[in-house]
């Protein structure tokens, strides 16, 4: 099975307007309110391509209770560790230019005990889980590096670890040697404090991040496709263009292609295509977290993936 950490869920809440005014009062043409938070979204992804999933982080009050009956409603298990906060409303307001402005909440801290809680949830969960994903922010009452614990459980129980968070958790989670992260370009910049003009700036980076551990690396560049590194080999992803309506949630839809095309044992080449169209196809539909078959069908045949060799 997946299993999916979310340690700091939301409801989002989407409000599509004709224009985004400051100072004015507002009217929205759609409101669109889903169980999210990226892990979140990951799991909807894998769920929507078959896939069992469970849900696992903390989630508290009457927020709380929406997002379990969201997921209950569309067949996804969760083990979520309670918690005496509540879980947090983050706020997407987009124009009719697709222009996007995003209010989060921090969320709820997490006491000791709740932590002690989670920790007695996350061994039951894993002894049936083969890949581990870990998104997001951690919560407030975490320790920063609890990422790297994470890590080093799922080395110590054989599991695939994916990490898809940024800043210092990243940084420090890094060095548990997971299996697979995917920092886009901003994030690349500011893990190694290098500005990233070019692919091969991509790859030397990415090349030091390896030597410390990091199995393999993706690296988002938005419209212009992907870089993925490993020890082994260097490969350019190249996307069609499309019509993008929305694209939070993007980045998690990816992950969880990935994270399908590990499970399954797919080929390398097929997992970036996989986790590409899934990316794609989230950006052009209006919920985050939301793909459709046929497109991603139809994407996985147009999308090209190269070896890359670098300059010299």
């Amino acid at each position: 099975m997946i299993s999916v950490i979310t340690f700091n869920p939301s409801i989002d809440r989407l409000y599509k307007l004709d224009k985004f005014e400051i100072g004015s009062v507002q009217r929205a043409d759609l409101v669109n309110p889903t169980a999210g938070g990226k892990g979140l979204n990951v799991a909807k992804v894998l769920r929507k391509l078959g896939e069992d999933v469970n849900c696992i982080g903390f989630l508290g009050g009457f927020n709380g209770e929406y997002i379990k009956s969201k997921l209950k409603d569309i067949g996804i298990e969760n083990k979520f560790t309670p918690i005496q906060e509540e879980t947090r409303i983050c706020l997407n307001i987009m124009d009719s230019n697709n222009v996007s402005t995003e209010v989060l909440e921090k969320g709820p801290n997490i006491s000791k005990e709740e932590i002690n809680r989670f920790e007695k949830d996350l061994e039951e969960v894993l002894k049936d889980t083969h890949v581990l994903v870990a998104s997001g922010s951690l919560a407030k009452g975490l320790p920063i590096d609890y990422y790297f614990k994470i890590g080093e459980i799922c080395n110590q129980r054989n599991i695939k670890f994916i990490l898809d968070s940024s800043g210092e958790s990243l940084r420090l989670g890094m060095n548990s040697s997971p299996y697979l992260i995917k920092p886009n370009i901003d994030e690349l910049e500011s893990l190694s404090g290098a500005k990233i003009k070019s692919i091969e700036d991509i790859i030397s980076v990415a090349e030091s991040m390896l030597s410390s551990g990091v199995k393999n690396i993706c690296v988002s560049m938005g419209k212009d496709g992907m870089v993925f590194i490993n020890k082994d080999y260097i490969y350019k992803v190249e996307i069609p263009k499309i019509e993008v309506v929305n694209p939070v949630g993007s980045g998690d839809s990816s992950i969880a292609g990935f994270a399908l095309g590990i499970a399954k044992g797919y080929d390398l080449e097929n997992t970036l295509k996989l986790a590409n169209a899934c990316g794609m196809s989230n950006a052009m539909n209006i919920s985050t977290g939301s793909i459709n078959l046929d497109d991603i069908n139809k994407f996985i045949d147009e999308i090209k993936v190269n070896e890359y060799v670098k300059k010299t």
